[in-house]
């Protein structure tokens, strides 16, 4: 099953706002950064999820603005 996420995320100075397509069970799931708030109002660049919905979940930011 594949199901559209959007995911707005709070961190220190703002907010930013994520776009995907994921498909249940995968590994991994990388999503755009389209915006945000704060001093990340016009962010850019990728979010990489691992281990999605389980205790150890992260992610790892790579920001351009």
């Amino acid at each position: 099953m594949t199901s559209q996420c959007l995911i707005t995320m709070e961190v220190e100075q703002g907010s930013l706002t994520m776009h995907s397509l994921w498909t249940k069970g995968a590994a991994s799931l990388d999503m755009a950064i389209t915006g945000g708030t704060g001093v990340y109002r016009n962010a850019r660049g990728i979010a990489r999820f691992w281990d999605i919905a389980t205790p150890d979940e992260r992610v790892r930011l790579e920001i351009l603005r």
